[in-house]
């Protein structure tokens, strides 16, 4: 849990971890250029994909449906037998920061539940993070909660991941067990491997070096649609440039320009007055139908502005 969400802290999406009492992560080092770092990274994850295999043993003797862990080994030399990573993962382009990433996804099983989760919404998972060379450095068996964009009081999860685990779907049933335990049918399950510039960049962490790719293996159970605000509008529709980032750089987010604790942004996906008229978004008809989508919002004096957004309506 202490790895994978952070906080945002540059422009370059070098982000900190949140470190659930641990105090033994590295300060921040010079940050290098992003593309210069981003082709080094590419580079060597290619290398990974082409050298290496899934195993998929267990996964071929799981029941259906079960649980199965994603084991990836080497290609030994000359052995033609085994599919290389790289003809099994699909790739998913991502532009942050002026930087275009690529990042690539094992669907080992898509999932059996009815949706995936947005960039907008919350997952439970479990997971496992190593670098490369298969160290690891953090996971839970024990499925965990991640609000994907954060919010005022909890901490992004990093870009790659969550461009990683929206590819697939929740789970299909969930059991309770006598011990008060839960087991999860036809979870998604994968794997995304990471470029550092969709990670912790130039941050340095526990066993984790500065600009390192990162490989997350994942089971995704549940799914929870966000209205983080609650002002009636889905989080996913508060994105205003559509580029699956609630918190673009600027205020292009943040259309009254106004800030929280500490000088956080307050994006309008956590602003429960997106136009700061003193009238709560929630009371200006923003969705008239109640589908969470403000494609409908009223607009009073008709300038194409809906009136959530525009604080010179008369209401």
């Amino acid at each position: 849990m202490k790895k994978l969400k952070l906080q945002f802290l540059t422009l370059i999406a070098a982000l900190l971890l949140i470190s659930c009492g641990s105090d033994d992560d590295s300060p921040e080092i010079e940050q290098r250029d992003p593309q210069e770092v981003y082709l080094e990274d590419i580079a060597e994850i290619n290398l990974f994909l082409n050298t290496h295999y899934w195993d998929q043993t267990e996964m071929q003797n799981a029941p259906d449906g079960a649980d199965f862990d994603v084991n990836f080994k080497e290609i030994e030399a000359g052995d033609s037998s085994q599919i290389p990573l790289s003809q099994q993962v699909i790739s998913q382009n991502v532009t942050r920061n002026g930087v275009d990433y690529q990042v690539y996804i094992l669907k080992a099983r898509e999932g059996e539940g009815t949706r995936p989760p947005t960039f907008a919404d919350s997952a439970l998972v479990s997971y496992k993070g190593t670098l490369l060379d298969g160290t690891e450095f953090d996971s839970s068996i024990n499925s965990i909660w991640f609000d994907l964009p954060g919010s005022l009081v909890t901490p992004a999860t990093i870009v790659g991941f969550t461009v990683g685990v929206t590819q697939f779907k929740d789970s299909e049933v969930i059991i309770p067990n006598d011990d008060g335990t839960i087991s999860y049918k036809g979870s998604g399950i994968g794997a995304v491997f990471i470029p550092s510039g969709l990670g912790y960049f130039g941050s340095t962490q526990a066993r984790i070096p500065a600009y390192s790719p990162l490989i997350f293996t994942f089971k995704l159970r549940k799914v929870k649609i966000t209205d983080h605000d609650g002002d009636g509008i889905l989080s996913v529709f508060e994105d205003l440039d559509g580029d699956g980032n609630l918190r673009s750089t600027g205020f292009i987010d943040n259309t009254d320009e106004d800030f929280g604790p500490g000088r956080q942004p307050l994006y309008n996906y956590i602003d429960a007055d997106d136009d700061n008229d003193g009238i709560l978004t929630k009371d200006e008809n923003a969705d008239p139908n109640g589908d969470g989508n403000p494609s409908d919002a009223k607009d009073t004096d008709g300038d194409g502005i809906p009136d959530y957004l525009d604080n010179q309506t008369e209401n």
